[in-house]
Formats: structure tokens, C-alpha cells, sequence
């Protein structure tokens, strides 16, 4: 999706607003953190492209879920931080959390193999000796 359309989409979100890309960077940015720590990707943050190009877009997944889910989490954080939107930032942090959901539900076996984290990140492996975290096989002593 080109970054103009993304802004666009961003400010009437925002119920009218004229934010420059730049000043919704750590919004959208937000929302691919959170992206990425529940898919366990390493997407692209919006900082991380030329956002000041003309033909600038963000084409690393499906424009839908720029749409469902960038959207209305950069939406969440903005409402958040600027304390006006009390009574609205409830409403698409819900959108926020459904559109994860649904782009776990639908990209989770489709992720290109290059925007994929580390599959062991988080685990722990223990010792096979230990009861908890070691090799919880079946074992037979038969002397």
C-alpha cells in the first residue's frame, strides 16, 4: 500500500486530523512492534523505509491488513498518548486485538521465510537430566 494512501487512511481514522507521515511514524510503528511480537516476525517497521519517497509503499503483507490491523493499533497508540480520545482508545485497541486475531489466524503458516524470527526465541531448553525442562520421554530401566 502506498504511504500516501496509509496517511490517509491514518487521518480520517483519527476523525479528521492532518498528521504528517512523519508525525504518525511512532504510532504505525507501534503497531508493527506489536505485529511482530505476536506473529514472532521481523516485519519492517515504518521507520525502517523511505516514507519521503513519492512511490514509498508498505507491501510486506496483504493491504487488508494494513487496513484491519495497522490501522486502528497506531490508532490506539495515538489516542493513548494524546489523552483526548479517552472514551475512543478502548474501542480500537478491541479492533487492534481482533485484527491480530485474525492476521495470526490467516498469514501464521504463510510468513515469508525472510521476515520470520528466530522459531526457537523464547524457549527454554533445560538439561535432559531435569525433571522439568529436560527430555520427558519414556524411559525403562529393564536390569
Amino acid at each position: 500500500m502506498l504511504i500516501t494512501k496509509v496517511q490517509q487512511l491514518f487521518n480520517t481514522t483519527l476523525a479528521g486530523e492532518s498528521l504528517s507521515i512523519r508525525e504518525m511514524l511512532p504510532y504505525l510503528d507501534a503497531a508493527i512492534d506489536s505485529i511482530n511480537a505476536k506473529l514472532n516476525t521481523i516485519y519492517p517497521s515504518f521507520s525502517d523505509i523511505d516514507v519521503t519517497a513519492a512511490d514509498a509503499k508498505y507491501d510486506f503483507f496483504p493491504d487488508k491488513y494494513i487496513r484491519q490491523v495497522v490501522i486502528p493499533g497506531a490508532a490506539w497508540k495515538f489516542y493513548v498518548m494524546d489523552e483526548e480520545g479517552l472514551s475512543t482508545a478502548p474501542q480500537y485497541q478491541k479492533d487492534f486485538e481482533e485484527g491480530k486475531f485474525l492476521m495470526m489466524r490467516d498469514m501464521l503458516y504463510k510468513i515469508p521465510a525472510e521476515y520470520q524470527s528466530d522459531p526457537e526465541a523464547g524457549s527454554i531448553i533445560g538439561a535432559e537430566d531435569n525433571d522439568t525442562l529436560g527430555f520427558r520421554g519414556l524411559v525403562c530401566d529393564i536390569n
